[in-house]
Formats: C-alpha cells, sequence, structure tokens
C-alpha cells in the first residue's frame, strides 16, 4: 500500500500539481489505509474475545462432567465397602464357628450326647449361614448390576455432551468464518471504489494538461 502511496505522489508530480497538494493527496490515501488496518485489527481483537469467552464456557461444562463422574465414583467406593463389610461378617461367623468346634473339642469324652446336639444345632446354622450368603449374594449381584447400568447412562450422557460441545464449537467458528470473509469482501470492495476514484481523479488532473500539450504543439 505504500508503494501505491509513493507512486501515486510520482504520478501527481509528473502531471504538474504541486508538491503540497500531491502530498495531501497522498497523506490521504495513508489515512485510508491505517483507518483500513485498524477495522482489521479491531475485528481480529473482537474474534479472539469470542473464542476465549467460549474456551471459557467449554472448561466449565467439561468441570461438571468430571464431578458428575467423581459422583459414580464415589458411589463405586461405597458399594466396595459395602461388600467389604459382608466380608468381614462372614470372617467373624466363620471364626465364632471354629471357636464354638474348639471349646466342644474339650468336652466332647464327657458331653457325648451334646455334642451330638450341638452338632445338629451347627447344622441349623450352617443352613441358614448358607441362606443368608446366598440372599446376600443375590442382594449385591443386583445392586452391582444396578450401578454398572448408572455408569453406562453417565457415560452416554457424557458422550451426548461432548457432541453437543463439538457441535456448538463447529457452529461458533463457521459462523465466524463466514462474518471475517463477509468483512473481508467488504473491505475489498471499498479499495477498489477507491482505485477507481483514484484513476478518476488522475484523468481529471491530467485531461487538461494534455490539451495544453497538444495546443502548444499545433500553434507551434
Amino acid at each position: 500500500m505504500s508503494t501505491m502511496i509513493s507512486e501515486v505522489y510520482t504520478a501527481f508530480k509528473a502531471a504538474g500539481v504541486t508538491e503540497q497538494e500531491a502530498r495531501q493527496a497522498a497523506e490521504a490515501l495513508s489515512a485510508e489505509n491505517l483507518a483500513t488496518r485498524n477495522i482489521i485489527a479491531e475485528d481480529k481483537r473482537d474474534v479472539i474475545a469470542s473464542i476465549t469467552a467460549l474456551r471459557q464456557e467449554i472448561s466449565g461444562q467439561i468441570d461438571r462432567v468430571w464431578q458428575a463422574i467423581s459422583g459414580v465414583r464415589q458411589e463405586v467406593s461405597d458399594v466396595r465397602q459395602e461388600v467389604s463389610g459382608v466380608r468381614q461378617e462372614i470372617s467373624d461367623v466363620r471364626q465364632e464357628n471354629s471357636s464354638t468346634r474348639k471349646d466342644l473339642s474339650g468336652e466332647i469324652a464327657s458331653l457325648r450326647q451334646e455334642v451330638v446336639e450341638v452338632k445338629r444345632e451347627l447344622g441349623e446354622f450352617r443352613q441358614e449361614i448358607t441362606t443368608e450368603l446366598a440372599g446376600i449374594r443375590l442382594e449385591m449381584t443386583g445392586e452391582i448390576a444396578g450401578v454398572r447400568l448408572e455408569i453406562a447412562g453417565v457415560r452416554q450422557e457424557i458422550t451426548r455432551e461432548i457432541a453437543g460441545i463439538r457441535q456448538e464449537i463447529t457452529r461458533e467458528i463457521a459462523g465466524v468464518r463466514q462474518e471475517m470473509t463477509r468483512e473481508s469482501g467488504e473491505i475489498k470492495r471499498g479499495m477498489g471504489i477507491m482505485q477507481w476514484m483514484l484513476g478518476l481523479v488522475l484523468i481529471v488532473l491530467v485531461l487538461p494538461i494534455l490539451r495544453d500539450i497538444a495546443a502548444q504543439i499545433s500553434t507551434g
């Protein structure tokens, strides 16, 4: 652009325009060029600010997704603790059973009849324990299946949210690109009009000079 302004200045001087008028014309073109550059810079700043705000919004949504995942992990940890408690109860029952056997082994010689009764009671107790364990296993299986379903649902929801975020980002970027393309086209049209007006001014200024030269040649 600075080269074009210098060429305009030189053309005005060659056409016989005074140095001050040629300089004023070149400075006017330089001011137009500076204003155009300022408009482009301001548009770039607006686009950068929009992209920054969009990134902050996406970061907040990602934080909320991670918070939801953390909640699911905490629920799984609670279920594991419950399973550990059940196992501890089973271990306690086994220890009590072992203690009972040790106590009975010392009295077998004198209390055989009681041992038979105790064995029968132990058999019933084992059946109850087996039944309770089977119920606990079924209950834990159902709870674990429910937790897995919840986790699957959370994953699907997270996938949908991420897909929505990607679509929104794509639309925003496409809109910004369209706006920048439109503004660039307007700037190009403005420059074309300015060049056309400059050519018209040159014709208006140079045409009288050419007429004077032709008149001098014809009279000479």
